[in-house]
């Protein structure tokens, strides 16, 4: 009891603490408000222990807690391709430092770990399964998660202030955390900022407290305790991923799961069994989609390049749609030649404010990158660059072609997969050409690199340049078969699935 209570002043005075810094510094909450929701994340359970409505405080975290990580480790299994690339940008030596370095070549199979851990802890902290090491190794994890973002949202800070004040910056910076981006940006039209993620893995660790405190009383469900929780998580599943991201399937693998995990119930194992051919399924289930979003395609595309976009539209500015752009600026050191004064200002003051008419003022030096200014809106896709082999680029050809167009994308010819999934591109690009229509491929290997490729397998299609992350980003498959026409992306296969030229040609091309 008195644990509680302590806990509980404790959640509260962090509250009243983040009330006061929110008011006194307007510039720490977020676009989001999820800095405020942190707030409410300690103030709830914190005043329903100091009332001691200690079950209801520990139902209510774990319901959040565990829906969230649920939805959240579905959607990095549902793309753990995507996920490794955001962990390579995390594991380069000049963002987190040497040591983590060493994992550069492990990114996908930890991707994959990752977000069948977060699935597997968010089911059991739901069900109140083994809750001593799941409360702790959530611990851990929401630990080790806020340093992260708060150590990519520092760092940004940092190179702000350099490029603000006129300096170099040598490090490397993650502009965005991954948690939830391709989906936040699919939604809502941008992903969480360093500190918006900081806020919502501050606002999971308040809860995750309270789960650790009360773990010793937490026990496999019983009916009452199905009762209050099952529902109630469900209608978050369905609001944060029905609703703000558009995707039913969280929901759908959840009522599964839970049909699994009170199915097993009749069974009458007992408890040691219970647990174990629980766990088994669980695990099972879970990792199964991520081994099939990774041998096929993820079954939710929220990149711009999904079936049924067309890239032209998304390529479409704010000035074309009529909305309100976003505003960046770069950052110029000044010094005054007759009096020798400096200043930094930024481009879009620089010109409103005319100091170019000074001629004494001199620009002495430009920060590499852009800043922003203002948000507003960015275009999903701010360039489709395809080069040929003249060093033309023809992007804008590819996506103006009026007929069926198929696009092989193979970002790294060494890497990609060869023997029958070759064989079958090659039979469709002939099959293709002869009905009229145009096949190429793109990739970021070299020349050199994909003349030996179309060699050894005599490939008679063309081979067009792009940049590794642009091909990444239209398929997560090397190879992958995109049907384009007008710029519409019609269907897109994993390099495992490309169908007959016979099937594409009567369920696809009209």
């Amino acid at each position: 009891m008195k644990t509680n209570r302590v806990l509980g002043v404790g959640l509260n005075l962090i509250a009243v603490f983040m009330v006061l810094l929110g008011m006194a510094r307007p510039e720490v909450v977020d676009e989001f408000n999820i800095y405020w929701i942190a707030v409410f994340c300690a103030a709830v359970p914190g005043v329903l222990l100091l009332l001691g409505k200690v079950s209801a405080a520990t139902y209510i975290s774990r319901i959040v807690v565990g829906s969230v990580f649920i939805v959240s480790g579905l959607i990095k299994a549902n793309d753990t391709v995507g996920f490794g690339i955001k962990l390579e940008e995390y594991f380069d030596e000049n963002a987190l430092g040497a040591f983590w370095a060493n994992f550069h070549g492990l990114a996908l199979p930890i991707s994959m770990l990752v977000s069948g851990v977060e699935v597997l802890l968010g089911l059991a902290l739901i069900y109140g399964a083994q809750a001593r090491l799941v409360s702790f190794t959530l611990l851990g994890m929401t630990i080790f998660f806020g340093w992260l973002t708060w150590f990519t949202a520092s760092c940004n800070d940092m190179q702000m202030a350099a490029m603000t004040a006129g300096e170099a910056f040598d490090k490397v910076c993650v502009t965005d955390c991954g948690c939830f981006g391709d989906a936040m940006r699919g939604s809502v039209g941008r992903s969480l900022t360093p500190w918006e993620s900081f806020y919502k893995d501050l606002s999971l660790f308040f809860m995750v407290i309270v789960i650790v405190v009360r773990a010793s009383h937490i026990k496999v469900n019983q009916s009452k305790d199905d009762l209050v929780i099952l529902p109630f998580a469900l209608l978050i599943m369905l609001g944060f991923g029905g609703w703000l991201f558009g995707w039913m399937f969280p929901t759908v693998f959840f009522v599964v799961t839970t049909l699994l995990y009170m199915g097993l119930r009749r069974f009458k194992l007992g408890k040691s069994k219970y647990d174990l051919v629980l766990a088994l399924s669980l695990a099972f289930l879970t990792y199964a989609f991520s081994f099939y979003t990774y041998y096929h395609l993820p079954i939710k595309d929220f990149r711009p390049y999904a079936v049924e976009k067309n890239i032209k539209e998304q390529m479409m500015s704010a000035q074309e749609l009529g909305l309100k752009p976003t505003v960046y600026a770069n950052v110029y050191k000044m010094r005054n030649a007759s009096t020798g004064e400096t200043m930094t200002i930024n481009s879009k003051e620089y010109l409103e404010k005319e100091i170019w008419k000074d001629e004494n003022w001199k620009i002495e030096y430009t920060s590499p990158d852009p800043i922003l200014i203002e948000r507003g809106y960015d275009a999903p896709i701010a360039s489709f660059n395809i080069m040929d082999d003249d060093d033309f680029d023809i992007g804008e050809d590819l996506i103006n072609d009026e007929n069926y167009s198929f696009m092989v994308v193979m970002y790294n010819v060494e890497k990609a997969s060869k023997g029958k999934v070759i064989d079958r591109i090659k039979d469709l690009s002939k099959e293709a050409e002869k009905a009229g229509y145009n096949f190429y491929a793109l990739t970021s290997s070299s020349y050199e690199k994909r003349e030996d490729l179309r060699h050894e397998n005599q490939l008679t299609f063309p081979f067009y340049t792009g940049d590794e992350i642009l091909l990444k980003t239209i398929i997560r498959a090397n190879p992958g078969l995109v049907l384009l026409k007008n710029g519409t992306i019609l269907m897109k296969w994993h390099g495992g699935d490309i169908p007959e030229f016979e099937d594409i040609k009567s369920d696809y091309i009209k």
